[in-house]
């Protein structure tokens, strides 16, 4: 990974401070650290001692995690659940459209226990979102799938929904075979007809009042009962891996705004609000123009109407290579296998750290340069996947980031027989 001089303007000159991943970030763990990574023996603590993990605190729990959580905690927030029975269901993972933006706002992401933004192809992101300690009414708009969501669908465990893909995607998937198969939750003929009215609850459903192909929505709680009727066996997976704490570690370095250039027209940023403890996310609203700067409104949940915000942000930097490129086709693989670099924004603040993908393929892990599980803030977790070319800069509590595709080649990629990931 390196850092170079930023070449597209961010806010306010983000170029000073630019630093080397190697100065902020260096080499946390050994080669092969994935092997490391194996649940130690701990004592299963009862619930009469929940109170005494945080004596001498009003907050409920000094530190939890990353190898036992009570049962009606969420492993994927931290945060004590409504309805303990929604964590005894497999989770779901649907894709959901950033552009264009007409689609926006999103439905559903404020319930996301986790939130994936990463890079398609021809300078669009989307997002891919776990849905598990909580039910949304309407999520979407729901759009294809790409090989690494395959990462994302494996590594909790849970369904996916999505809007079909590429021909070369499915077919690969479909060689994988009817375990992989039973995890889908794509569109059937019936669902087609399915409006969204106020009051239905169909898994999936059309919004008639959008007048394009990105009006496809799905409701967790029926698309649940739908998966399992279609012969997904409904299960609580393994989903230990994170560790979470209300308190920050020692170390960080001021972080109230962070910017994301994922290309000319897809950029954002997050600013952090004191008094909510969170960041808020803002999307832009035009393409950058060098004449009148990047402009940015808030990004909000239809379903909510309010801003969305996250309580952890983590940049992953991971290796992007095509899997095919031509003249009208542009396919990107990301492997998010084995380990690499992270940053985690937190309390207004920035931590380096190493993410590790275990040797079973579980959850992602967030680690501390002494090897220890990096504690996240209680809450909802937004990923920033970006390529490991991406250069970043510092203008003190201010960060940017300019996303780098891979290189485009001189000939014509075609694609090879892709490596799966591990399955569970």
């Amino acid at each position: 990974m390196r850092a170079q001089r930023l070449s597209i303007r961010i806010p306010r000159a983000l170029v000073a401070g630019l630093l080397a991943i190697v100065a902020l970030a260096p080499s946390l763990l050994p080669s092969g650290a994935a092997a490391l990574i194996q649940p130690t023996a701990t004592p299963t603590p009862d619930a009469a001692s929940f109170a005494s993990l945080n004596k001498d605190s009003d907050l409920p729990y000094e530190s939890i995690g990353p190898d036992y959580f009570f049962p009606w905690i969420n492993p994927l927030t931290g945060l004590q659940v409504e309805d303990q029975s929604l964590l005894q269901r497999r989770p779901m993972a649907i894709k959901v459209t950033n552009y264009p933006r007409y689609t926006r706002p999103p439905s559903g992401l404020a319930y996301a226990d986790v939130v994936y933004e990463y890079y398609m192809e021809r300078a669009i992101t989307r997002y891919i979102a776990i849905f598990y300690g909580h039910d949304a009414s309407r999520v979407g708009p729901i759009r294809s799938g790409r090989f690494f969501d395959e990462h994302i669908f494996t590594m909790y465990d849970s369904s996916f929904t999505f809007g079909y893909a590429d021909e070369l995607v499915m077919d690969y998937w479909k060689e994988q075979g009817p375990t992989t198969l039973r995890r889908f939750g794509l569109e059937g003929r019936i669902d087609y007809f399915y409006d969204c009215e106020a009051g239905q609850a169909y898994s999936l459903c059309r919004d008639r009042n959008l007048v394009t192909y990105n009006n496809l929505f799905a409701n967790t709680s029926a698309l649940n009962e739908a998966m399992v009727r279609n012969g997904l066996e409904n299960i609580q997976p393994d989903l230990t891996g994170m560790r979470f704490a209300y308190r920050p570690p020692d170390g960080g370095a001021a972080a109230t705004r962070l910017y994301f250039n994922y290309s000319l027209i897809i950029y954002s940023k997050w600013e952090y609000a004191p008094e909510r403890n969170q960041y808020l996310r803002f999307q832009e609203d035009e393409g950058y123009s060098d004449e009148r700067g990047p402009s940015y409104a808030p990004l909000e949940d239809f379903t909510t109407g309010e801003q969305l915000s996250a309580d952890n942000v983590v940049v992953l930097f991971v290796p992007h290579h095509y899997y095919k490129k031509t003249d009208t086709t542009e396919i990107i693989q990301i492997d998010l296998v084995g380990s690499g670099q992270a940053m985690v924004f937190r309390d207004g603040q920035m931590f380096a750290a190493t993410w590790v993908r275990p040797a079973d393929g579980s959850v992602i892990n967030l680690l501390t340069a002494d090897g220890e599980h990096f504690p996240l803030k209680p809450g909802q977790t937004w990923y920033q996947v970006v390529s490991e070319e991406t250069e970043f800069g510092r203008d003190g509590d201010e960060w940017g980031f300019v996303f780098h595709a891979p290189e485009v080649p001189d000939e014509p990629i075609y694609p090879p027989t892709p490596t799966p990931t591990v399955s569970p």
